[in-house]
Parts: structure tokens; sequence; C-alpha cells
């Protein structure tokens, strides 16, 4: 996976982007303020506004910072496998793993609340820090014969999109109708990636 370039933070804007992250993961984009922010990571206002001109940029700056930190963790996960399965398994460890939680919110949020510039510049860093590397990852399985011949665009998609539909908290049981709990199923990582690379029809054995 190609490194990518991430702009250089301060020891202060990091404190404030680990703050404001772990406050809007909790309470969503709307229910955070300033003053919360500033509070919790132990500074003032001035010191907020020296590295982010406002509420919409700080989320923005900690969208960006979360996906180079995300990529950092996938590139040295991957670091020194080969095979493409080891690899799938290693990114899909990294992905449901992260102390980030599920981020589906954090993309909501971001949909919901911020301007269309600031939504492009968070695609294009998803889309270089996320998809691309992924890409190389398909693209390379292919070249080996690991992967069907299909668009390696593609697949890194469709890797994230099944990985993401596995990604879930902790729930507690559901009750049905009947008093019997609703056991919702959990997979093995390993046993994700044998079921993205190879589906649940038969496989040929011959």
């Amino acid at each position: 996976m190609r490194p990518m370039a991430d702009v250089t933070y301060s020891q202060t804007a990091i404190k404030i982007l680990s703050t404001a992250k772990r406050l809007f993961m909790q309470r969503g984009y709307r229910a955070v303020s300033i003053n919360d922010i500033v509070q919790a990571a132990e500074i003032t206002k001035p010191t907020l506004y020296y590295h982010f001109a406002d509420k919409d940029e700080l989320f923005t700056q900690m969208a960006l910072h979360t996906l180079a930190e995300m990529h950092q963790r996938m590139d040295a996960a991957i670091e020194g496998i080969h095979e493409t399965a080891g690899r799938l398994v290693a990114l899909a460890e990294v992905a449901m793993n992260a102390s980030d939680g599920d981020t589906r919110m954090m993309r909501h949020q971001i949909r919901e609340h911020l301007g269309p510039a600031q939504q492009a510049r968070i695609a294009v860093a998803f889309q270089q820090q996320m998809v691309e590397p992924l890409r190389q990852v398909m693209e390379e399985g292919v070249a080996r014969g690991e992967l069907s011949r299909r668009d390696p665009g593609e697949l890194a998609w469709l890797y994230l999109s099944f990985i993401e539909g596995f990604h879930r908290e902790p729930e507690p049981a559901l009750e049905s109708e009947y008093g019997s709990p609703i056991v919702v199923a959990h997979f093995p990582i390993p046993a994700l990636i044998d079921l993205f690379l190879h589906g649940v029809a038969p496989r040929d054995q011959s």
C-alpha cells in the first residue's frame, strides 16, 4: 500500500483533534459545542481557534486525521504479507477492531452538517487513504491470479462494503415475539474473508 501524504499537526492540535473525535463520536456533531471541546481538552478558546477556524473545520480535520491514522494502521498490518487472502484478513482486523468504533455515524454527520467543499475534501481523502490502497492490493491479487479478473477498483469498494456490513458494536440479544432470544450471527474475520473470496455456493472440488 503506497504511503499517503498527511498534514503535520502540532501536539496541541492532535490533543484537540483527539478530544473532539471522542466527543463527536459519543454525542454527535450537533450535541457538541466548542465550549465542550475546550473544557475537555483543557485549553482556551483562542488556542483552539489558532489551530482550527471553526467547528466545521475542526470536524473536517478530525475526519481527515482519522482517515490518515487508519491508512497508517492498515499499511503496517499488511507489511510482509504477500498472499491476498492474508492481506484481506489483516486489513479487516484493523477496520473491525479499530478503537474508533463504527464510523458510519461520523459519515452521516459529515453529510448532514458539512458544506459541499468540506465534504469534497473528505471524499478525496477517503479515495486516497482507503480506496486507492485497497485497489492496489486487489490489483496485485488479480495479477497473481488469486482474484478473478474484475476491475480492482470495483473489488476495493465491494470489500469495503462487505466488511462494513459486519462491523457492529456489541448489542444485547433481541427478544422475539415467542420469547426466545434472537442471536445476531458473529463470524470470525478469517471466515468473513473466506466468504468474501469464495461466496456461499458449493465449491468445485475437482
